[in-house]
């Protein structure tokens, strides 16, 4: 029996599972992921194979509420619904409350507006039909490095993150969301992408306890409902010290999954696997056994499924012997539970926030992004600029729209309100900075870097040797102030500059924050979650 269900939800779980066929159960473990609006295209699928999970893709958060409230409607097992909304339910510019990043959450180290950005995406994505949410990212960002944690973790601090991560988990799920706690066995020491590469944790085992397990203890204490394991190996505890290279990842390594996350660690409910399009999956097997080893090393549900091709390699391997029709038939009834837990059965959907949750959700992400300001550098503060000056703002990184990044136009907006003239530019050369910023009587420079806006680097890399003038121009003018809206790691590059202010992350509030710190409206609470890498004169074998 399972505790955390009542004894109708168990029925119904067990009546369900003892009538589906063994392929039906199969199909329970897939989550299939597309670009599809078309109600019609995504009920054929489900008529040949009524899989377990769904990832959808819409223009606007209307159409998306309308396709599943389709979907589930025709749906004699309910979908699992499943997201990232990693910083709310803001996944469309049209929708939700659009929190920072959780390193601002790390800054700020406040649980109680750690639990109302809890609160604020799991209503926001019930509402919409969203039941499922890939968040909290757990993972601790020691390798400033590393390309995939940088803002998306809350910090380095094992106790920092697991406080804070737990009182997002107990939000979620309170409000009738799954949370999940990733990357199983902890991403942010590599400095290499497991988008690219299967990454390594390459702590001793016994340091690993003392670190990242600690921090899994804690989200399990908890009650996180779902686990994601990273493409990511720990191979002293999987018996590959010698050749770490040789390590499987997580998602594919049942000593990691079973020994050491369900019976050392304890963790009973399910367990997912991250994207499967990753190379540090796909370079590590071939197409036909990729579903199969992450099935038989513990996964339970597989993100990425294809259900035309998997089906046909489980039940090859189940014939040959390869899975068991057991290990299928325990995973579907996870899957199952966790639907029964969410109670989708009843209520597939959630009511719609209220007008008083909008202004509190809108309040709580406003205070998060104030609270999280984090000033490094600060020879001269507030910037005394008398109305109507002329101000340069200047934007400094590669904006991908695919995650969200626009220009920051709030920055702009919210000066341009407080009577100062603006002038922009973006990625600008050399030589039109300086031209441009002799005529201002202050500059502002915003480096907006944050983890996948260049694949495997979270450092500020552009195209051009002809664009590197933003970095020394403080040299040239006499007011030049510099906002990181991402990396916290930024004096690493730029250890001379002489203004340095940390708004992790680009969201509108985090804009307005900024502005207000540099102009003396708001003090500076915010303690930086993570150590920064300090340079030391040392030998080749230090």
């Amino acid at each position: 029996m399972n505790p955390l269900l009542n004894p109708r939800q168990q029925q119904w779980v067990e009546r369900t599972l003892n009538s589906l066929p063994l392929e039906h159960a199969i199909a329970q473990l897939f989550n299939v992921s597309r670009p599809l609006e078309d109600a019609g295209e995504w009920l054929k699928m489900l008529e040949r194979l009524p899989f377990g999970c769904i990832s959808a893709r819409t223009k606007s958060a209307a159409s998306y509420q309308k396709l599943l409230s389709e979907l589930q409607n025709h749906s004699p097992i309910p979908l699992l619904v499943v997201a990232n909304m990693e910083h709310g339910a803001s996944e469309w510019p049209d929708y939700g409350t659009d929190f920072p990043m959780l390193m601002a959450a790390g800054a700020a180290n406040d649980e109680t507006l750690m639990a109302q950005l809890g609160k604020a995406t799991a209503i926001e994505a019930r509402q919409l039909g969203i039941n499922w949410v890939l968040t909290p990212n757990i993972d601790l960002n020691y390798n400033f490095n590393n390309p995939v944690t940088n803002v998306r973790a809350l910090g380095d601090k094992p106790e920092l993150v697991g406080h804070l991560s737990s009182a997002l988990i107990k939000a979620l799920q309170e409000n009738g969301v799954a949370a999940t706690a990733k990357h199983f066995p902890g991403d942010g020491l590599d400095d290499r992408d497991q988008h690219l590469v299967t990454t390594i944790n390459h702590l001793p085992f016994d340091k690993w306890l003392e670190t990242y397990g600690q921090t899994w203890k804690q989200v399990i204490e908890a009650g996180v409902m779902t686990i994601m394991p990273g493409h990511i190996s720990l191979p002293d505890y999987q018996g590959y010290s010698d050749n770490p290279d040789d390590a499987p990842p997580a998602t594919l390594c049942k000593k990691l999954l079973i020994q050491l996350l369900r019976q050392e660690l304890g963790f009973a409910g399910l367990i997912v696997s991250d994207s499967t399009s990753m190379a540090g999956l796909t370079s590590r097997a071939a197409p036909a056994e990729r579903m199969i080893k992450s099935l038989a090393a513990g996964i339970d549900l597989y993100l990425g499924a294809d259900p035309e091709r998997d089906l046909d390699y489980v039940l090859k391997a189940i014939r040959e012997g390869h899975l068991s029709e057991e290990t299928i038939y325990k995973s579907a009834k996870r899957v199952l539970s966790l639907k029964a837990q969410l109670n989708l059965v009843d209520a597939p959907f959630g009511n719609a926030a209220t007008p008083e949750d909008k202004i509190s959700f809108a309040a709580a992400s406003q205070s998060l992004a104030d609270k999280s300001m984090t000033l490094l550098r600060g020879v001269e503060l507030p910037v005394q600029l008398a109305r109507g000056s002329k101000v340069l703002t200047v934007t400094v990184g590669k904006l991908n729209p695919f995650f969200g990044q626009t220009d920051l136009d709030i920055f702009d907006a919210e000066l341009s309100h407080r009577g100062f003239q603006v002038e922009h530019l973006l990625n600008p050369k050399t030589s039109e900075l300086q031209e441009l910023a002799q005529s201002c009587d202050a500059v502002f420079i915003n480096i907006y870097v944050t983890p996948m806006t260049t694949m495997g680097t979270a450092r500020v890399t552009l195209d051009s040797f002809g664009t590197w003038g933003w970095r020394s121009l403080f040299t040239e003018h006499f007011k030049v102030y510099y906002t990181s809206f991402g990396s916290p790691y930024l004096l690493y590059e730029l250890p001379h500059i002489p203004n340095l202010l940390v708004a992790y992350g680009g969201a509108e509030v985090s804009q307005r924050a900024a502005v207000k710190v540099w102009l003396g409206e708001l003090e500076t609470q915010g303690v930086l979650p993570v150590s920064l890498p300090r340079i030391r004169v040392k030998g080749l074998a230090d």
